[in-house]
């Protein structure tokens, strides 16, 4: 049911070289809960080349597509595979000097490498409302955890029929339309894969 793109999972994501013009308000925003990139951040990996043009969620960071599927019902809001870069090299040197003027260089100095996946699958009702059948996200800060834990994620979806469990969720769509929140999600990851919480995340620094 599902194609599985030929995503590289790169074990050492790093920042290396040195970037120009860096100010103040290329630090702001920094995200200490997941693999969103503040300019400055953006800035390091596009001398890298690490590929954070895909536009999934409109977002601009190291994520890319890591399944499709082709079916009449079912379909993805998004399937991809993240990655969040440490700071070695000439960039860990240009940060450590600009820490006594930009203070803030500091958090990407702190950044630990992260990869994670996010799967969200959704499915067209026979009434034309679309819901939500499974979504997942799951990060982590040691790569042997993250791979493995990917294998395994991916081998148990290939063992649900996913258009009966679309069914199964929605037939008892009463558990679980008033929750609020990630609750939601965590009952359907409860139901289909017996998990407790559908979102598992990681700091960042």
């Amino acid at each position: 049911m599902f194609q599985r793109i030929n995503v590289p999972l790169v074990r050492n994501p790093q920042c290396t070289r040195a970037v120009d013009n860096l100010t103040p308000n290329a630090f702001r925003y920094y995200d200490k809960d997941g693999f969103e990139l503040c300019q400055a951040e953006q800035r390091y990996y596009e001398a890298e080349n690490h590929p954070i043009e895909q536009p999934i969620l409109n977002h601009r960071l190291w994520q890319e597509e890591w399944m499709t599927i082709d079916h009449p019902r079912l379909h993805f809001d998004h399937a991809m595979i993240l990655h969040r870069c440490s700071y070695e090299g000439e960039a860990r040197e240009q940060l450590e000097e600009l820490k006594s003027t930009i203070p803030q260089a500091d958090l990407l100095l702190r950044t630990r490498q992260q990869w994670g996946y996010d799967f969200d699958l959704d499915y067209v009702a026979e009434s034309g409302q679309i819901f939500e059948v499974l979504h997942i996200e799951c990060d982590f800060n040691n790569f042997a955890e993250f791979e493995d834990e990917l294998y395994k994620f991916e081998d148990s979806i290939e063992r649900i029929d996913f258009e009966e469990a679309a069914r199964s969720i929605w037939r008892h769509r009463d558990e679980w339309d008033t929750l609020t929140g990630f609750s939601q999600n965590d009952w359907k990851a409860n139901h289909l894969l017996g998990w407790e919480k559908a979102e598992y995340t990681e700091k960042a620094l």
